[in-house]
C-alpha cells in the first residue's frame, strides 16, 4: 500500500486535531485497558508505564530516542518522570510544532529535542542512546528492516529497543480476512517471527517478548464508539468523508482481532556486537 504511516488520521490538514478530540491526550498508540474501564489517554499512558518498566532502569545520564514520537505524550512523560534526556524523531512537522510548544510549556527545553526524520535520515551520531522506544511504529512502516538497521547504528553496545506492535497472527489464513488486512492502513503487517528475524538482519537480537492481544478488540471498540459518538463535531473538524473512513477502518480493525487474525503486544530487542 501507498498510505503514508503518519496519515492514519492525518491526510487533511484539520484532522490533525481529531487525534487530541478522540483520544484525549497525545498519546496515539495502542492502549493497555487494565482494569477495563480505563480512558483512552488512561489506557495509552499504561502502555508506556509497562514498557518503561521492562527496560534496565533509565538513569538521569541516560538518553532515550523515542521514535514516530507523533505529539509527544509519551517522550514528554519519560522526560518529567525519570529526568533523563529524551530525543523526539519525527517526519510530521506539525506533529513537531505541537511536541515543541508542549516542551516549551512544560520547561523541558533543557531535556528535550525534537527532530524531523525517520529512517531515511536519523540525525544523530553512531553508538548515542542507551533506549530507543517506537509504539506501534513499525506496524506502520513497510521499511522494517531498514529501521532496525538505522536504530542499530543509533544504540549504545548492547542497548535496548522496545517496540509494541501490531502483527499478523500465525494461524490468519482466511481469504477474506487478507481482504480485510489490505483495506488496513498498514504498509506491512508481519508476525511476531518475522520481526525476529528482520531484527537479526539489521543486528538486533530479540530478548523478550509479551502477547497482549487480548487488548484489541477493547481498544478499536472503545476508539469506534468515541467516533461515532462525536462525529459530528469530527465531521465539522475534518470532512464526512475522513470520518466515514475512519470508522470503515476500525470496524476493520475489530473484525480482524475477534477473528484472531491480529496480535499486539511488547518486544524488546538488544543490539548485538561485533
Amino acid at each position: 500500500m501507498s498510505t503514508n504511516p503518519n496519515q492514519l488520521f492525518v491526510e487533511e490538514k484539520k484532522g490533525q486535531h481529531i487525534y487530541h478530540n478522540v483520544w484525549g491526550g497525545d498519546d496515539l498508540h495502542i492502549g493497555i485497558y487494565r482494569p477495563k474501564d480505563l480512558s483512552l489517554y488512561e489506557a495509552n499512558r499504561k502502555t508506556t508505564e509497562r514498557m518503561i518498566k521492562l527496560l534496565p532502569k533509565i538513569k538521569r545520564a541516560s538518553r532515550v530516542l523515542v521514535i514516530q514520537s507523533g505529539f509527544g505524550g509519551a517522550a514528554r512523560y519519560i522526560a518529567e518522570e525519570y529526568k533523563c534526556k529524551v530525543w523526539c524523531l519525527n517526519d510530521d512537522e506539525k506533529q513537531n510544532e505541537y511536541n515543541e510548544r508542549k516542551i516549551e510549556e512544560l520547561e523541558l527545553t533543557k531535556k528535550m529535542k525534537v527532530a524531523k526524520g525517520f529512517v531515511e535520515y536519523m540525525p544523530y551520531e553512531p553508538d548515542y542512546f542507551d533506549f530507543v522506544i517506537g509504539q506501534d511504529a513499525f506496524s506502520l512502516t513497510g521499511k522494517k528492516r531498514e529501521t532496525f538497521r538505522a536504530i542499530h547504528r543509533v544504540l549504545k553496545p548492547e542497548g535496548r529497543l522496545i517496540i509494541s506492535a501490531l502483527m499478523r497472527s500465525e494461524t490468519c489464513d482466511n481469504p477474506e480476512s487478507e481482504k480485510l488486512i489490505k483495506k488496513l492502513p498498514l504498509e506491512e503487517l508481519i508476525t511476531e517471527e518475522q520481526y525476529g528475524k528482520d531484527a537479526q538482519r539489521g543486528f538486533l537480537q530479540q530478548i523478550y517478548s509479551i502477547e497482549l492481544s487480548d487488548q484489541l478488540v477493547h481498544h478499536y471498540t472503545k476508539v469506534l464508539y468515541t467516533l461515532q459518538a462525536n462525529k459530528e463535531a469530527l465531521v465539522e473538524q475534518s470532512s464526512e468523508r475522513f470520518v466515514q473512513d475512519r470508522i470503515k477502518t476500525y470496524k476493520n480493525f475489530i473484525k480482524l482481532a475477534e477473528d484472531g487474525c491480529l496480535d499486539w503486544g511488547i518486544l524488546m530487542f538488544q543490539k548485538m556486537n561485533g
